[in-house]
């Protein structure tokens, strides 16, 4: 367990000085902790903090043995309460996020692990890739599509095989704001075979995501997402097929604003602003939290000669993923255009940045 290979190596990291209970019961709960006592270990933590409120170590090791034994519930509890007295923890506050993924939480697990990673520190290096993970796993719920891929990669990458993140990558690639453990049981075999799809194709043997999309799309051509997968695969392989796709896709989902979106960029690409305008705007419109779709109506409006209009929508997309450098290099033209000079010179660095480091970790 990835906190019992932490327990030992945080005691100091957690000792800032504040008074402790009794010694003596500060003593038993550390004997009780070390000799794999749990149950005793955790009763002797919990009558510590209440004794004394402020105790960082009493806390710490109470969310702790909390989580590897399953309690979330306490482990919350506890880990809230350190993050209050200690708020520059990035692994508390991990741990806080792990333990409201476990208890249903997740608008916070989210809040509460992005904080891990924008807290100075850094993690343990056995906590960074739960972290990292559960991370992604929150961010396809929240509707983050985009932004959680590449994380769900990494762990691609490495050659994992796991139902666990079969079910997260299939969810993604659906565009299905859940979690695995949410997944009705009549849709698991089909979200394990479009995340086995996506596994193949992040892994990078086209021919064989191939194979398998065109599969996925022959036994599920009625399923909302499986024609917008194959869409993007296609924009690499084989983009003129990926009007088709797009089309498909909508009569199966109408409201789907990614969809339409990418359809309303490529009548852009193709230079038909007039009738890329309306598409986006309807994908705006059906996609309020959808960057794609925001960013499209944003680079229509720009090219229709609307700056005004266009610089609020691509904001909005840049709020919704700031990874993007794309959207950071348009939002400088745009900002140009509009004589905001210095926006426009801040966002053109912002996206050389990005794709530099994109580059690197290429």
């Amino acid at each position: 367990m990835v906190t019992r290979i932490l327990t030992g190596l945080l005691v100091c990291a957690c000792t800032y000085g504040v008074a402790a209970p009794a010694d003596d019961l500060a003593t038993q709960a550390a004997a009780a902790r070390d000799a794999n006592n749990i149950p005793l270990a955790l009763q002797l933590y919990r009558e510590g903090v209440e004794q004394q409120p402020a105790w960082l170590d009493g806390w710490w090791f109470l969310g702790l043995l909390s989580y590897e034994t399953a309690q979330f519930g306490e482990g919350r509890r506890a880990f809230t309460e350190f993050t209050r007295l200690q708020p520059k923890s990035p692994m508390a506050w991990a741990f806080l996020g792990l333990c409201e993924y476990e208890t249903g939480e997740y608008a916070a697990a989210l809040e509460h692990l992005d904080q891990s990673f924008s807290t100075g520190g850094g993690l343990h290096p056995d906590l960074e890739p739960v972290a990292h993970f559960h991370h992604a796993l929150l961010l396809t719920r929240a509707g983050s599509f985009d932004r959680a891929r590449p994380m769900f990669q990494s762990f691609v990458r490495r050659g994992i095989l796991d139902p666990i993140l079969m079910l997260g990558l299939g969810l993604n690639a659906l565009r299905r704001p859940l979690t695995p453990k949410e997944v009705p049981a009549p849709d698991r075999e089909m979200i394990l075979a479009a995340g086995s799809t996506l596994y193949t194709w992040l892994a990078g043997d086209i021919g064989k995501a191939e194979v398998s999309l065109r599969s996925l799309v022959e036994t599920y051509p009625a399923v909302p997402g499986v024609h917008f997968l194959y869409a993007t695969f296609l924009l690499v392989t084989r983009p003129d097929d990926v009007k088709g796709e797009l089309v498909r896709e909508l009569g199966v989902n109408p409201r789907s604003a990614e969809a339409r979106a990418l359809l309303a960029l490529l009548l852009v690409q193709e230079g038909d602003t007039s009738g890329a305008l309306p598409v986006a705007k309807q994908a705006a419109e059906d996609g309020p939290a959808s960057a794609t779709a925001q960013y499209a109506y944003g680079v229509a409006l720009k090219l229709a000669g609307d700056v005004g209009l266009a610089i609020p929508r691509l904001e909005a997309a840049l709020r919704m993923d700031p990874v993007k450098a794309e959207y950071h290099m348009t939002l400088a033209g745009a900002y140009s255009k509009a004589g905001r000079y210095e926006d426009a010179v801040r966002e053109r660095r912002v996206s050389i940045d990005l794709a530099r480091e994109a580059g690197g970790h290429g």
